[in-house]
């Protein structure tokens, strides 16, 4: 419903009165709460366009890979995986990229195997310079990583690269 309500309010009434709470439930102890919000915000930027997300919602989402809490550094891929279609190719390189990269040396095996999927997820969107030069060496770096889930999604992700 809150895609609904900021549509028929305006930009700047959600800016000023809603964007704090839908950014809040991001960080909801209960997993279904923090989807809704990922496909909340994921609405929120289908209707009001990517320069809105550039500017609002992308520096916060992409702020919690810094969380001590490992929940809200996988809910920060988890946005990245919903946003990125609609934020587009440009967003995807210049802020998106850095973020999912830094993530892929992160201690908890549950993120960095994340890491794998997102990228899985997002190559489609990516040039293939940006593939060749920092997505691949990211996967290969994961290949060899010790845990066996991480290895297994890095060589899915690489299976699937065009280079």
């Amino acid at each position: 419903y809150m895609p609904l309500l900021a549509g028929q309010l305006g930009v700047e009434f959600f800016d000023e009165k809603l964007n704090s709470l839908c950014m809040t439930w991001l960080v909801d102890h209960v997993f279904a709460i923090r989807e809704a919000a990922t496909q909340n915000l994921k609405r929120l930027v289908e209707k009001f366009g990517p320069e809105w997300a550039q500017k609002t919602v992308v520096p916060k989402v992409l702020a919690m890979h810094s969380d001590s809490n490992y929940l809200h550094r996988m809910t920060c891929l988890f946005c990245i995986n919903a946003l990125a279609e609609p934020c587009g190719p440009e967003v995807i390189s210049k802020h998106m990229l850095p973020t999912i990269c830094s993530l892929g040396s992160d201690s908890v095996a549950n993120v960095r195997f994340n890491v794998a999927k997102t990228i899985q997820r997002l190559t489609p969107f990516l040039d293939s310079v940006t593939i060749q030069e920092k997505v691949k060496p990211l996967l290969d770096r994961l290949n060899t990583d010790s845990d066996i889930d991480v290895k297994y999604y890095a060589q899915e992700a690489l299976a699937e690269l065009k280079v």
